[in-house]
C-alpha cells in the first residue's frame, strides 16, 4: 500500500507495560520504528452507567483508566522526534475554548510542529454534566471554539463574538509553531451539517465505527463501515472541492475492525483486511496495538508487522 501513512494509538498500552512511563517507552520505540502518526483516545470522565453510546455494545467498562490527551501528548512530544501528533478523539466542548487555544499552542510548539489535534463531541451526558457543560447544543460550540481558537492562532489582539463564546482584545501568545494554526481533524458522522464543518475547517476526518464486543448482532458490520468512510470521503471531497480546497491534501484516518482471534484479537487477519480501507479512501490506517499483544514483549513484533503494510 504505497502512499499509506500508519497511524499507531497509544491507548491501552499501560495495560501491558504496568505504568505511563511504559507508554513513553513505547511511543520512542514507533517513532523511531516509522510510524507517522501516534494517537491518543480520552473520557475526562465515565458515569456509573453506559448511555448513549452509539456503537452497539460498549467494549470496555466505566472504570478503566483514560489519561488526559494534551498532558500525555506533551510528555511524547518531548521523548518522540518526527511523529506526527493527534487525538481520535479530544472532546473539545468539554474545555474553555481561550484555555484549549493555548494548551494546543503550547503542545504545538514542544513538538516542533508535530500536532494534528483530533476534535468531536462525544456522546455522553454524564460527562458533560460533571463538567458543567450543557449536552444539548454542544456542535454548536464546537463551531464556536474552532472559529475562537483560529482567531486566537491568527491575531493578536483577537476578536471573537459567538453565542458560546466571546472575547475582544486578546492577546494568546506565542501563536502555535505551525503558520496559520494547528491542522484540526474531525471525529464526526459525515452528515450534511458535518461535511460542512469538515470542509469549512478541517484538515482531516477521523471516523469511528466501534470495536467488536463479541455480540455480533451489536457490532457494526465490516462492510458498512468501508461503505460509510467510501461515502463520506466523496461528500466531503465534493464540499472541499465546492469551497476550491484540494480533496488531494486532506487526511481521512480510519481503524481497521479487530478482527477476533482464539485469544483476544488476531493481527495478521487485521492486517489481511486493511487494504479494504485504503481502497475506501483512508490516507491513514490506525492500531491500536495493545488489543492485540498479551504482553509488553509481544510490542515490538506486532509495531514491526504494522508498519510492514506500507511495503
Amino acid at each position: 500500500m504505497n502512499g499509506i501513512r500508519i497511524a499507531i494509538s497509544l491507548t491501552g498500552i499501560e495495560h501491558l507495560t504496568g505504568d505511563i512511563g511504559g507508554v513513553l517507552d513505547f511511543a520512542r520505540m514507533a517513532d523511531a520504528a516509522g510510524a507517522d502518526q501516534l494517537t491518543v483516545s480520552e473520557h475526562v470522565a465515565m458515569g456509573r452507567e453506559i448511555v448513549g453510546y452509539p456503537y452497539g455494545r460498549y467494549p470496555s467498562t466505566v472504570d478503566a483508566g483514560w489519561y488526559e490527551p494534551v498532558a500525555l501528548l506533551s510528555a511524547v512530544a518531548a521523548v518522540t522526534a518526527r511523529a506526527r501528533l493527534s487525538t481520535g478523539i479530544l472532546i473539545a466542548p468539554l474545555r474553555p475554548a481561550v484555555l484549549l487555544a493555548k494548551q494546543l499552542a503550547t503542545l504545538d510548539h514542544l513538538s516542533r510542529g508535530r500536532l494534528e489535534i483530533g476534535l468531536g463531541t462525544g456522546w455522553q451526558k454524564a460527562e458533560y454534566d460533571g463538567c458543567g457543560v450543557p449536552f444539548d447544543g454542544r456542535t454548536a460550540l464546537l463551531d464556536e471554539q474552532v472559529q475562537a481558537m483560529r482567531a486566537l492562532w491568527t491575531s493578536a489582539p483577537a476578536d471573537f463574538a459567538g453565542h458560546h463564546v466571546a472575547f475582544d482584545g486578546l492577546y494568546s501568545l506565542p501563536f502555535p509553531h505551525q503558520t496559520g494554526g494547528v491542522p484540526i481533524w474531525f471525529g464526526l458522522a459525515p452528515g450534511p451539517r458535518n461535511v460542512a464543518r469538515i470542509a469549512d475547517y478541517g484538515a482531516g476526518w477521523a471516523p469511528w465505527f466501534g470495536l467488536p464486543s463479541g455480540d455480533r448482532a451489536h457490532d457494526v458490520p465490516r462492510a458498512t463501515a468501508l461503505e460509510q468512510i467510501a461515502e463520506g470521503r466523496a461528500r466531503i471531497h465534493a464540499a472541499l472541492a465546492e469551497r476550491g480546497r484540494d480533496p488531494a491534501l486532506f487526511a481521512i484516518r480510519a481503524m481497521p475492525e479487530p478482527v477476533p482471534g482464539a485469544n483476544g484479537f488476531d493481527l495478521a487477519a487485521t492486517l489481511a483486511r486493511a487494504g479494504d480501507y485504503a481502497a475506501a479512501g483512508a490516507t491513514h490506517l490506525e492500531f491500536a496495538p495493545g488489543l492485540f499483544c498479551r504482553d509488553s514483549s509481544e510490542l515490538p513484533d506486532a509495531l514491526t508487522a504494522i508498519l510492514a503494510l506500507r511495503g
